[in-house]
């Protein structure tokens, strides 16, 4: 059951949602702003924002809702201007976005509101600092139209795409492309998931599709229905919820890209989704808002999970919350019981009794796997009952043949029995034959006769029988705890490590793993090597510890360059050594450059060239970020262009001798003859200038061309090179 806990109406498609503690923000198709109070669902404010504007498509993305501070973001249609409102106690505009040149298609906030990026029908994604809203970079152009935009959790990545099925991820911070790629349909929306290492996505035509980022390519592609999917959230770290223009919402996995459920809406066409904590919001392209409480029930849940009582568990999902399926204790209990359970199943089948082994498993049946599983060996009942006649029998010779011909058969109870007896069938042989083994032989050959012509075991058996003194040894060396001598004769003597003391022995060493990752986790690194080393010396470990070494080495080095200020050095390990940035020094190291780019930027608003160089400075000649630099620069002079336009300088009286078409000159050889340019040209009346230079530049020019602070000719005096103080 979808657990519907308030409804609220507006007049048009709701096209954007976003909510806090007080109040839910929407916004329809019709320009109609609305603030309703969260406690009693009334109506507190509302705005019509334009009465002549030509509505917008009630599928529209042409809407954003900030997350945190009540700003609301909407492109006019038919023009190729955006208007961002306050809407925090009053609605009120607060600034005006002019730099798209034909009509926004797509408009959204990064998830902490840092950033605003739209996108138009003129290919070009935008975007924009949160806080001023003064352009900050454009993204690479499209061939199409822009078709959705998303930002990642830490907004250090943009995911695009337009009507051409073309998208790129490009990284905001750093301002460079990371990948591109193109699917069979038009991307309707998506989002970053595990660390930006993945992103999941919806389509027109009814599928899905998962995109690894950090191996560039599509790992999978699922048809999940033929209906044009709208929308998508993550509804939690596993799972995702996904609109589409039927009455229908889907839940999809994340790992499989399966669709797990489905939920029918009392309203068709879902415009719009949004999450905060357990609350889901759905908006319809009628106007209705339905509000889900993701948590209801979830004591009850609790109560029956403790009990085991999975089909009282069922009964909540199915009666008041469709949403319990996918909770993680849920899902734990399953799979905990689940295994025990259908091997009872299996048992039961065996002898025929199908209506209690269906009643059995009935309250698994929601998990489509299970009910596959399980009809599976419904199916296979015959090949059960001859396993467990053979078991009866004492003939483990044929059991063991049909569990290898049918590999299901070692899932069930019978065939944990007869290798739990094998165990202890070897290890008493072993024992008597430590003791005396010209004396007790016989009695070891009696024990594990019954496995003597089992395919596997009688080799075990024969190496047992014929190098006593080295399990002797083993057994030895394991109880002493001088586990580096006993991996070292489980190396040279190979048959050793299909023993279950080997098992154990590994599990030592997995301990001896955990303590070194609690040492290098608390920092002490000189001991995490230290105990590195003694790990090392055990055979089945020695890679795991060298690798562990090498890491904690390099760990130590990048906190070095970070204590001696090498900032190239630095950001070169954390960019090859990620897990770096989680550390509170490479939160630090990224942190600091954030904060200095933000001031860069008010300068280069400004258009002061020198003073956004110099607040750069220890910045400027790292590889890493040279493309951020350049992004930011390129505003510094677009802002300076406009400063020193001559209708401004015929205004003040004051002309200088500037030769625009050098100056545009220095700016195509850097960035290009691109959009930005052109639309500042046309501001100052200098469109004819543009026209007349022949050359149409270079995108990334900057990389060779000297810095400068500023790129305005006057006199015809070469560039200088920026100095630093």
């Amino acid at each position: 059951m979808f657990p519907i806990k308030n409804k609220l109406h507006l007049i048009g498609s709701v096209l954007a949602i976003s909510s806090n503690k007080d109040y839910i923000l929407c916004m329809d198709n019709l320009y109609n702003v609305c603030v309703f109070n969260k406690n009693n669902m009334t109506l507190e404010d509302n705005m019509k924002l334009s009465k002549s504007a030509e509505p917008m498509h009630y599928f529209s993305k042409s809407v954003a809702i900030s997350n945190h501070n009540s700003k609301v973001a909407v492109g006019i249609s038919k023009t190729p201007k955006a208007i961002v409102l306050n809407a925090h106690k009053t609605i009120a505009p607060i600034a005006t976005l002019t730099w798209q040149k034909l009509e926004i298609s797509t408009i959204i906030f990064s998830k902490n509101d840092s950033y605003l990026a739209t996108g138009g029908e003129d290919g070009r994604v935008l975007i924009y600092e949160g806080d001023s809203f003064q352009l900050l970079l454009s993204l690479p152009p499209f061939p199409d139209y822009i078709s959705t935009i998303c930002f990642s959790e830490d907004e250090s990545l943009v995911f695009a795409s337009c009507f051409h099925k073309s998208a790129i991820i490009f990284d905001v911070e750093k301002n460079n492309l990371i990948c591109e790629f193109e699917l069979d349909s038009i991307i309707e929306d998506a989002f970053f998931y595990e660390e930006n290492k993945k992103l999941f996505g919806v389509c027109k035509d009814g599928s899905i599709f998962i995109y690894d980022i950090l191996e560039k390519k599509i790992n999978l592609q699922n048809q999940v229905c033929k209906v044009w999917l709208t929308t998508t959230q993550r509804i939690n770290e596993d799972y995702a919820i996904v609109g589409a223009k039927d009455a229908l919402l889907r839940i999809i996995r994340l790992n499989d890209g399966m669709l797990i459920e489905t939920i029918l809406l009392d309203n068709p066409g879902v415009s719009s989704i949004h999450k905060e904590e357990n609350l889901l919001y759905v908006g319809g392209s009628d106007g209705s808002l339905q509000i889900a409480d993701l948590d209801k029930a979830k004591d009850a849940m609790e109560e029956v999970l403790e009990k085991n009582d999975l089909k009282a568990a069922m009964e909540l999902i199915l009666k008041e919350n469709i949403f319990l399926k996918i909770s993680k204790d849920y899902i734990h209990k399953v799979e905990t019981l689940w295994k025990d359970t259908l091997k009872e199943a299996i048992e039961l089948l065996a002898k025929d009794r199908m209506e209690e082994a269906s009643n059995l498993v009935a309250p698994f049946m929601l998990d489509r796997h299970k009910k596959e599983e399980f009809d599976y060996y419904w199916q296979q009942k015959e090949n059960v009952a001859k396993f467990n006649d053979a078991i009866l029998e004492k003939n483990y010779q044929e059991a063991y043949k049909l569990a290898e011909l049918h590999p299901y058969l070692k899932e069930s109870l019978a065939y944990a029995n007869i290798e739990e007896l094998w165990e202890k069938s070897f290890e008493v042989s072993k024992r008597l034959l430590a003791q005396n083994a010209e004396l007790n032989t016989p009695k070891a050959q009696e024990l594990l006769r019954p496995f003597m012509q089992v395919k596997g075991k009688k080799e075990t058996v024969m190496m047992l029988l014929r190098n006593v003194d080295k399990y002797v040894q083993a057994d030895k060396e394991y109880k002493a705890k001088n586990f580096v001598e006993y991996f070292k004769l489980c190396e040279r003597f190979q048959f050793l490590k299909e023993t279950t003391l080997f098992q154990s022995a590994l599990f030592i060493g997995e301990q001896i793993m955990q303590k070194v990752a609690l040492l290098e986790d608390s920092g002490d690194y000189v001991r995490a090597l230290e105990v590195c080393k003694i790990l090392s010396s055990m055979p089945p470990f020695r890679q795991i510890a060298n690798d562990k070494t090498e890491r904690i080495k390099i760990k130590q080095e990048f906190l070095n360059a970070i204590k001696e200020h090498k900032l190239a050095q630095a950001f070169i390990l954390a960019e090859e050594h990620p897990e770096f940035k989680g550390l509170k020094e490479g939160k630090a190291l990224y942190e600091n450059f954030k904060n200095k780019t933000k001031i860069a930027l008010g300068y280069a608003n400004a258009g002061d060239g020198k003073a956004t160089l110099d607040c750069l400075k220890e910045y400027l000649y790292i590889d890493l970020w040279k493309d951020k630099i350049a992004s930011i620069l390129k505003i510094a002079y677009l802002n300076e262009f406009l400063a020193h336009s001559p209708k401004k300088e015929a205004q003040n009286k004051e002309e200088e001798n500037i030769s625009w078409e050098e100056t545009f000159g220095y700016y195509i050889e850097r960035y290009g003859k691109d959009e930005e340019l052109k639309k500042v040209a046309q501001e100052m009346g200098l469109e004819a200038i543009i026209d007349k230079i022949p050359l149409d530049g270079n995108a990334k020019g900057y990389l060779t061309a000297i810095i400068a602070d500023s790129l305005i000719s006057i006199d015809n005096q070469p560039l200088q090179e920026h100095k630093q103080e």
